[in-house]
């Protein structure tokens, strides 16, 4: 028997009053029911619809039952109800469902006086299939009985339900399993801003609703991003909503994410592999951290999959993917019938793809979920026993209404023909085969990737400057952890070409702000009175932060003792440096300053030193000595040569003889007999 007070159906309305929109929309949507339907009633053309509540599933020893609800038995209306069968095709019975059949009933009874047979004020009747009309000759022959049952009154039918029993049988056929996903993604917590914006509350409210109603074992989808921002102290409680989230996920499997979606084609095609890489790497360790789980080897596969893509992702240890009907052939769809199917990588290896199972959910919809769920269950019952290797069912209990599926789950477990499994045992099971035996290869129809091209270029130039930025920072894991992180989160899939720029933005602009505020202090022209001296250069940190530099020196007049290079640490304030040098001449002289980032990338500041030099070098005082002594040889020389050609004429008193002759010839002239001669007089011969 089926019963609305199951408590799956008591924990669906329960999820759907803690939506406030939804729960009025519900409303809202009630009050018009009603009031489509008194309004006829007013007039006496009240529309009676039958509601199937419950009924004998299997034909064994005892008759069948029907439960049914009227909501208004009208006064001369009866039940006429037909038995037709049985069926053993899947697709006969099916069609059955669709268009019952009018003619060539096994049997056919009326129910009358409906009003002595209500079992309450709810109008729910039981009505028994007189065990003659079924007959011992139906009992032996397995298959589907379809019961037609028709609420007429005096002039028409006014309204028809088609359920049907089964008459099993000993024969083992195969299995067909359900499989669940779900979807417990929260939107991008970490913003461009740097800050996160989440509420723990919703977050947890969110994995709850996805999985309330979801058999054990599903497999859930939940971004590692969420738990990330979770635990970052700036959010109040994150730390209990984990703890929470890690007890309602217990019994189900996680699948291999990302730290945030990606559309992992798009960035293979920019030439972003590596960082593909590294969000897997990142999402593995935050589940294993925050979690204490390991996911499974299974990805819900984005439409734009390509044998590229698959190979990226068997990189980062994906076996298997749960895929949408639209990524595959519908030939393929049919030839699969709920089996897993191979589809291979560029290398040409071998793949596992299992699609949703569209179909089914789509038909999973009515005004009665019982009476769906049972016409359901009959064909997959018809299926399993026509089949000869396992099957598997996926749904995505995200698209799919509780209650039909609470139905259905409950129908499922009173056989073992029909059950549940994981999705990672179904996409092991034995694959499709073609017509001749051989596996059936299929090919994925991946729709045009996002175009990624232009943030993946702004990523590469981020991150390059923030490579920088991180050797310039002690300690390096400080302030960097938070601006890879945003660079993480501008690949989301969420985010478009502005979004993304957005997020790289401001790394950038966080990283231009921290190589800012550096300066090398200009001081007075500095006096060096010896050869040798210690220089003093001032270099001034205003970031609140140590930061590691290289400072490059240079200078044509003076020689640097130690390194031109110097690798340090400059503290917040001022930081003065001693630098040896040494003067190659007297006169002025400039020392040139640079201050770079440890890989010469950022330049941070430059500036230069004046210095004046009195002192003499070594060479110079050689050169002077040289120079002096040339120059006193020259003035000795030139002393000497002067005094010779002006030295005085040497006086010899005059001496006669009787033999010299007096000279008469000379005038006479004032003679001072103490005057000297100019010059000596001519002898005679």
């Amino acid at each position: 028997m089926l019963h609305l007070n199951h408590p799956a159906a008591r924990r669906s309305i329960t999820s759907w009053a803690r939506q406030p929109l939804l729960v009025s929309i519900v409303i809202v949507g009630m009050a018009i029911l009603l009031g489509t339907l008194l309004a006829p009633a007013a007039s006496g053309q009240f529309v009676n619809r039958l509601d199937l509540v419950g009924q004998t599933v299997y034909v064994g020893d005892e008759e069948v039952e029907l439960n049914l609800r009227l909501p208004r038995i009208i006064e001369g209306s009866q039940l006429e109800i037909r038995v037709h069968g049985p069926y053993t095709d899947p697709k006969e019975l099916t069609a059955a469902f669709e268009n019952p059949p009018i003619d060539d009933a096994l049997s056919l009874f009326t129910v009358q006086q409906l009003d002595d047979l209500a079992a309450d004020s709810d109008g729910i009747i039981s009505v028994t299939v007189p065990d003659d009309e079924v007959g011992l000759l139906i009992r032996r022959e397995p298959g589907v009985l379809l019961i037609v049952v028709e609420l007429v009154d005096a002039t028409s039918v006014v309204d028809t339900l088609v359920t049907a029993v089964i008459v099993e049988d000993d024969t083992r056929g195969a299995a067909i399993d359900f499989a669940f996903i779900a979807d417990a993604r929260s939107p991008l917590a970490h913003r461009s801003d740097g800050s996160i914006d989440i509420d723990p509350e919703a977050v947890v409210a969110r994995v709850e609703a996805a999985v309330v109603d979801a058999p054990d074992t599903t497999l859930v989808q939940f971004n590692p991003e969420t738990l990330t921002a979770l635990a970052d102290p700036s959010v109040p409680g994150g730390l209990v909503a984990i703890n929470r989230i890690r007890q309602i996920l217990d019994p189900h499997t996680l699948d291999t994410r990302s730290w945030v979606d990606l559309d992992e084609e798009g960035w293979r095609r920019a030439g972003e592999t590596d960082r593909v890489f590294a969000q897997y790497a990142e999402g593995a360790d935050v589940t294993e951290t925050f979690l204490g789980r390991s996911a499974e080897p299974i990805l819900r596969l984005e439409a734009a999959t390509s044998p590229d893509t698959l190979e990226l992702l068997r990189s980062v240890g994906v076996t298997a993917g749960v895929v949408e009907p639209e990524q595959l052939a519908v030939i393929d769809l049919e030839r699969a019938n709920r089996r897993p199917l191979q589809t291979r990588d560029r290398n040409g290896v071998a793949f596992t793809v299992l699609p949703v199972n569209r179909e089914l959910e789509a038909t999973l919809t009515g005004v009665d979920p019982e009476l769906i769920a049972m016409q359901h269950f009959m064909v997959l019952l018809l299926e399993a026993r026509t089949i000869g290797t396992d099957r598997g069912i996926i749904i995505d209990l995200d698209t799919i209404e509780s209650r039909f599926l609470d139905s259905l789950l409950e129908l499922v477990v009173s056989t073992d023909r029909l059950g549940l499994a994981t999705v990672e045992e179904i996409m092991n099971r034995p694959p499709a085969r073609d017509a001749f035996g051989g596996l059936l290869r299929v090919d994925l129809l991946p729709e045009n990737p996002s175009e990624v091209t232009a943030g993946a270029s702004d990523l590469r130039l981020t991150e390059s400057t923030l490579d920088s930025y991180v050797e310039m920072v002690a300690p390096a894991d400080g302030p960097i952890s938070p601006l890879r992180t945003l660079l993480a989160a501008s690949m989301a899939a969420e985010l478009d070409d502005d979004g993304r720029r957005a997020y790289t933005d401001a790394v950038f602009s966080t990283v231009v702000n921290g190589a800012a505020d550096f300066k090398v202090m200009e001081s007075e022209r500095i006096t060096l009175a010896t050869r040798q001296a210690d220089l003093p250069v001032v270099i001034s940190n205003e970031q609140p932060l140590p930061i590691n530099v290289i400072v490059q020196l240079t200078s044509e007049k003076l020689r640097l003792a130690g390194n031109e290079e110097l690798s340090l640490t400059l503290q917040p304030g001022q930081t003065e440096l001693l630098i040896a040098v040494e003067s190659v001449g007297s006169g002025d002289a400039r020392m040139l300053v640079r201050v770079t980032s440890p890989d010469g990338v950022l330049d941070l500041a430059t500036g230069s030193i004046d210095v004046r030099s009195t002192a003499i070098s070594g060479l110079g005082l050689i050169v002077s000595i040289v120079s002096l002594s040339i120059l006193l040889s020259w003035w000795a020389r030139t002393i000497l040569r002067i005094r010779r050609n002006r030295r005085p004429a040497s006086v010899h008193p005059a001496t006669t003889s009787v033999s010299d002759p007096i000279r008469t010839d000379l005038p006479d002239a004032d003679v001072d007999p103490d005057e000297p001669a100019d010059q000596e007089p001519e002898s005679t011969s």
